[in-house]
């Protein structure tokens, strides 16, 4: 499959606000020490190392020229602002966006940002999402609950009324789960907790008439759909069955439906599941760098023989429409 473009619209990058602040912590989530290399311990038992493209700009567009990549999308990594105190957050987050809005700046045809939001302060957090869109943010990066909370509070649906009326993308990405008890070990947070979260996130926002109030936004479900496409038929049939999203004037799978995506699965099967459900016209390519090597997504997404126009559309053209970039 040959393309003429790609756009990664799921990339991340910890700033340097960020890093210092989870430096200065003494619980988690924090960034820790260890052999003389730092790791940033964001659940208990489960901690990533900085790598130098995380952390460092020339290194992280040095690795978007290996994979090969005309433009990136850049949110900042797990576990965001969420853990920080409510008094504290919104100033974090301010300045982790406009870290990211100079990064845009000073390569305004390589790289966009998604906002990072303090939802644990929501009136504050609807506040930043408008002011960081007003000076070039592409929308916002929130997480499959807020330091515990599930995303489905009433509390939260600030955020998401001002994602709607800003028209923007919302990217929904997994963190810590609430649902941790039994996969602390084996790292089975980031090898299944992580699609069980957002999967059950996502079910939530929808059960509680996320699409019924603002039935155009557009929520982007990272990780191929997580479970959802693979679940669909089950939702749907025991939900109806059970009475699940009962007066619901867009019915659950409906809604669905009306899901975003991206191409982080390294799996074949899962990608062409994703793409039937959702239609390739809803499915943008993502590298979920620097944790995943770009070969995981290009291999499956190739694998597939997708008809050319698809192909470039998957590649590229549904991020520079959903994000309005320059053609």
């Amino acid at each position: 499959m040959s393309v003429t473009r790609r756009i990664d619209m799921h990339t991340h990058f910890l700033t340097t606000a960020l890093a210092d602040a989870l430096r200065r912590r003494d619980e988690l989530p924090q960034i820790v020490e260890r052999n003389g290399r730092e790791f940033l311990a964001y659940a208990p038992g489960v901690a990533y190392p900085l790598v130098p493209d995380m952390i460092d700009l020339d290194e992280k567009l040095a690795r978007i020229d290996d994979a090969g990549l005309d433009f990136a999308i850049l949110s900042v990594n797990i576990p965001g602002v969420d853990y920080f105190p409510v008094n504290e957050a919104p100033a974090l987050a301010r300045e982790v966006n406009d870290e990211l809005l100079d990064c845009v700046a000073r390569h305004p045809d390589r790289l966009a940002a998604f906002a990072t939001l303090p939802l644990q302060a929501p009136e504050a957090a609807a506040t930043e999402l408008e002011r960081a869109v007003g000076v070039g943010l592409k929308g916002a990066m929130t997480y499959a609950n807020v330091a515990g909370r599930p995303l489905d509070e009433p509390d939260f649906r600030v955020v998401f009324d001002a994602a709607a009326e800003l028209d923007v993308p919302v990217l929904l990405h997994p963190t810590r789960p609430i649902y941790s008890q039994n996969i602390q070990v084996h790292m089975l947070v980031p090898v299944v907790g992580f699609l069980f979260e957002t999967t059950v996130a996502t079910l939530r926002l929808i059960y509680a008439g996320l699409y019924d109030r603002h039935p155009d936004l557009k929520v982007i479900l990272a990780h191929t759909g997580s479970l959802v496409p693979h679940l669909a038929g089950r939702i749907d049939y025991e939900g109806g069955r059970l009475g699940a999203g009962t007066g619901l004037e867009i019915p659950p799978l409906q809604a669905l439906r009306r899901l975003y995506t991206d191409t982080i699965s390294a799996w074949g099967p899962a990608l062409r599941s994703a793409i039937d459900f959702l239609g390739p016209e809803q499915v943008l390519l993502g590298t979920d760098a620097p944790f995943w090597e770009a070969d995981r997504t290009y291999g499956p997404l190739e694998e597939l023989g997708l008809a050319p126009e698809v192909a470039e559309a998957i590649n590229w053209r549904n991020s520079a429409r959903l994000f309005e970039l320059p053609a």
